[in-house]
């Protein structure tokens, strides 16, 4: 009978995930989530209330 090298699920492990992710995709990763966050915020006008409408009015009254 031949042994499968899967049936030993407690000595299987990934090659995939024995490795480290470099640090320069780690700090890209961690910033674009940050930076994900910080736009959401700032311009979803439930949080800060801006508006390109509001925008367009604070613009029109200055040039006139």
């Amino acid at each position: 009978m031949i042994q499968e090298e899967y049936d030993n699920i407690e000595a299987f492990q990934r090659e995939d995930t024995e490795h480290v992710l470099p640090l320069g995709w780690l700090i890209l990763f961690i910033g674009l989530i940050v930076f994900g966050i910080y736009y959401i915020y700032a311009y979803t006008p439930a949080f800060t209330g801006w508006s390109q409408e509001q925008q367009l009015e604070e613009v029109m009254k200055t040039v006139k």
